[in-house]
C-alpha cells in the first residue's frame, strides 16, 4: 500500500511501523510546525462489524491518553476520521523501545534500573489518580529516550473508571506481564499495572523473564499457579532484599502486592538502599564516571581541570554540591550522584553546571522549583567565596550531645524517603550542629523542598 500524503491536516513523512488492522506514520502538524505519530485503523476495518470492540478500544485509546498530560505518558493531540480511516494524533517521541533495551543490554545497572522504575511508577501514580488504568504495561509499551528518560505507550486496553467498555471476562493483553486476576477474566484495578511493573522490574534486574515458557498455555499456568525463581537464584550478587520486594510484588492475590506505585517505589527505593552495589561484571574496572568532586571542583591528578578544557576549577564548596545533588536525588533519585560528578568534570561556569543538571529535571513546577533552590544555593555559595583560605575546623564541645544510634538510624530511614541515599551524609552532619533531638528533625527537615513532604516527615518523628 503507497504511503498517504496527508492523513486529515498532517503531512506524512514515512512510516514508522504496520500491524493488521492499520499503521504507525511520523507525520507533520503544518499549523503548529512539529512532528508528530499518527496510529491509524484503515477504513475496511471500520466498516467490518466483527471489529467493532477493536475500533471502540483504538477510540478509548485516545480518550484515556487525552485525559493524561504527564511527562511519563506519551501525549495525546486528536482523534479523528477522513476518507482513509480512524486515526489518532499524539506525541512524537525518539528512543528505543525497552524491550529493544533489554535485549541489548540483558541485566541493567543498578541505577540505570532504579531510574526507569522511579518514572515508570511515577507515571502509573497520575495515571492511576486520574481514573486510568493502563492494563497492558509491558517493555514495548515503554518507549527509552536519552538520560533513560521514559515514556508510557499505548492506552489501546486501558480502562477508565467510569467507562464500561471493557467487560468482566475478556482477556486482554500479554500473557507474560498481565495479571493473574486479567487472565481468570476477573475485575483488575490499578494493581494490575503494578503487578505488570513487578514483571518489568524482575526482567531488568536478572536479564529474565519470572513466567517464560513455551506456549501461551503454559505461561498463563505459570502467571496463576507458579511462584517465579528468586531473583538471587538467577543473579547470585542480587542481595536478597530484591527476593522479598518481587515476591510482594508479583503476589497472585491483588491485597498482597504493593497497594499503590507510591508505596511499591518507596519500597523500592528502601531495598536500594539497604543493599549493597551489584559488582561489576568481571574485567570492569571502572564504572565509566568522572571520580567523586571535593571542596572547590579540584579533583586528583587531574590539577582542577575539565574535559571541555576549562581549567579554572568550579568555586563550589563540598556542601553546596552535596546540598544540589540532594535537591537532584528528589527529582530524579540516585542517578543524581553521578550526574553532579559528570556536570562538576564537563562544566565550563557555574551556570553551564547548573543548567545542564535542571534538564534532567521534569519541565514545569518541579523544575522551577529545583533552579529557586540552585539560585539561593549559587548566592550562599558566592557570599563565601572572597575568603579562599581553608575554613579552620570547629573546634569540638565537650558537652556535644550524643544521639541514640536507634534514634539516628530511625531518622534517617525516614528521610530516604524523601531525599534518597543523601540522608546519610545529612544526618551525620546535623548531629554535629544539633544540640538536642528536635533541632536535629528541624535541620534535617530543611532539606526537604515541599512544605507537605516537611510536615509529614516532622509529624512522623513526633
Amino acid at each position: 500500500m503507497p504511503l498517504p500524503e496527508f492523513i486529515g491536516k498532517y503531512e506524512i513523512r514515512r512510516e514508522l511501523g504496520k500491524g493488521a488492522m492499520g499503521a504507525v506514520y511520523e507525520g507533520f502538524d503544518p499549523v503548529i510546525k512539529r512532528p508528530v505519530a499518527i496510529k491509524t485503523i484503515l477504513t475496511e476495518y471500520l466498516a467490518n462489524v466483527e471489529s467493532d470492540a477493536a475500533v471502540a478500544r483504538f477510540k478509548q485509546e485516545a480518550q484515556a491518553g487525552g485525559r493524561l498530560q504527564h511527562p511519563g505518558i506519551v501525549g495525546v493531540y486528536e482523534y479523528g476520521e477522513d476518507e482513509t480511516g480512524a486515526f489518532i494524533v499524539m506525541e512524537y517521541v525518539q528512543g528505543k523501545l525497552l524491550r529493544q533495551c533489554m535485549r541489548e543490554r540483558g541485566c541493567f545497572d543498578p541505577i540505570d534500573v532504579f531510574e526507569v522504575m522511579k518514572q515508570l511508577f511515577a507515571a502509573l501514580d497520575y495515571s492511576h489518580q486520574h481514573d486510568v488504568i493502563h492494563r497492558d504495561i509491558k517493555p514495548t509499551n515503554v518507549m527509552v529516550l536519552g538520560g533513560m528518560k521514559i515514556k508510557i505507550m499505548d492506552f489501546g486496553i486501558a480502562k477508565i473508571e467510569s467507562s464500561s467498555l471493557t467487560q468482566v471476562g475478556t482477556v486482554i493483553g500479554t500473557p507474560t506481564h498481565i495479571s493473574p486476576e486479567q487472565l481468570l477474566g476477573l475485575p483488575a484495578d490499578h494493581r494490575a499495572d503494578l503487578w505488570s511493573a513487578g514483571v518489568i522490574l524482575y526482567e531488568m534486574l536478572t536479564g529474565h523473564g519470572p513466567f517464560l515458557a513455551e506456549t501461551p498455555v503454559a505461561v498463563m499456568h505459570k502467571v496463576m499457579n507458579v511462584e517465579p525463581v528468586p531473583p538471587s537464584a538467577i543473579v547470585p550478587s542480587l542481595p536478597p532484599v530484591f527476593d522479598t520486594l518481587l515476591a510482594r510484588a508479583l503476589a497472585k492475590k491483588p491485597d498482597k502486592r504493593f497497594q499503590s506505585a507510591r508505596e511499591f517505589n518507596n519500597a523500592l527505593l528502601a531495598a536500594f538502599i539497604r543493599s549493597k552495589p551489584v559488582p561489576k561484571p568481571s574485567g570492569s574496572n571502572t564504572d565509566g564516571l568522572p571520580p567523586e568532586p571535593v571542596a572547590g571542583g579540584a579533583r586528583s591528578g587531574s590539577a582542577g581541570t575539565r574535559s571541555t578544557g576549562a581549567s579554572t576549577p568550579l568555586p563550589l564548596p563540598q556542601e553546596t554540591l552535596e546540598e544540589i545533588e540532594s535537591s537532584l536525588i528528589r527529582s530524579i533519585g540516585p542517578v543524581a550522584k553521578h550526574l553532579v560528578r559528570k556536570g562538576m568534570i564537563e562544566a565550563r561556569s557555574i551556570e553551564e553546571f547548573c543548567a545542564t543538571l535542571a534538564e534532567n529535571v521534569p519541565e514545569g513546577v518541579e523544575r522551577a522549583d529545583f533552579l529557586k533552590r540552585i539560585e539561593r544555593l549559587k548566592k550562599a555559595a558566592s557570599a563565601s567565596l572572597p575568603s579562599r583560605s581553608p575554613k579552620p575546623p570547629e573546634p569540638t564541645s565537650a558537652t556535644s550531645v550524643v544521639f541514640d544510634p536507634a534514634t539516628l538510624a530511625a531518622v534517617e530511614k525516614r528521610l530516604a524517603q524523601y531525599v534518597g541515599p543523601l540522608a546519610r551524609v545529612l544526618v551525620k552532619r546535623a548531629t554535629n550542629d544539633s544540640g538536642n533531638v528536635q533541632e536535629l528533625y528541624r535541620k534535617l527537615a530543611e532539606h526537604i523542598d515541599s512544605e507537605p513532604e516537611r510536615a509529614a516527615f516532622l509529624h512522623g518523628l513526633a
